[in-house]
């Protein structure tokens, strides 16, 4: 099976996802004290069941995204 750079759109969004995830995390534009907040913030909402997720608009798979989208440097 060839691999075509586009054809597998889910795929790249979620390597999308994780590169920004930890470009953030490990970059030295956000001072630590923003950082840790930021993990403690996807923890919580990690912690929360799908329902509880449903309720404030939030997708299991997209609680990165929505704890870092002011933070993206990408």
């Amino acid at each position: 099976m060839t691999y075509l750079p586009g054809a597998c759109p889910d795929r790249d969004a979620a390597r999308l996802r994780a590169v920004r995830y930890f470009a953030d995390i490990c970059s030295g534009r956000a001072p630590m004290s923003e950082k840790q907040g930021l993990i403690d913030k996807v923890r919580e909402l990690e912690a929360k069941s799908d329902e509880e997720l449903s309720s404030l608009g939030i997708l299991r798979e997209d609680i990165v995204d929505h704890v870092f989208r002011d933070a993206h440097f990408v």
